[in-house]
């Protein structure tokens, strides 16, 4: 066993409970994955973006216990958030600069869906 501590974060009697949700949706997860990508193509693309949201939530159920089995530790049982973390100074100039820089990606991106919204057309080979 790598961690004892994260053993009985998992197991131990009141969150076992509250926590097999996370491991039961990844097993649902994965077999409704298995069994999309398992049948045949039916010749409609209506249901293709499905395998993609399947893996985002099945990777996000994945970070989510992940993050909860490390918290508060970066490295288990050595460092903590709290010890790895910069300066305060540091950190609110890194805050400022991702208050500024997240709105202009978000107002790019948003710019160029408009500026090429409609101009795709239908695959043809005639």
């Amino acid at each position: 066993m790598a961690s004892e501590r994260i053993f009985y974060k998992w197991f131990g009697f009141p969150e076992v409970v509250l926590l097999a949700p996370v491991p039961l949706m990844s097993v649902l997860l994965v077999s409704l994955l298995v069994f999309i990508l398992r049948r045949p193509y039916i010749g409609s693309d209506a249901w293709s973006w499905l395998p993609f949201a399947t893996t985002i939530v099945l990777f996000a159920l994945a970070f989510v216990g992940l993050a909860y089995s490390f918290a508060p530790y970066i490295v288990p049982d050595r460092l903590t958030i709290y010890e790895a973390a910069s300066a305060p100074e540091s950190l609110i100039i890194i805050l400022f600069g991702a208050l500024f820089v997240l709105p202009v990606i978000t107002g790019y991106t948003v710019l160029l869906y408009v500026i090429f919204r409609g101009k795709a057309t239908a695959l043809s080979y005639t």
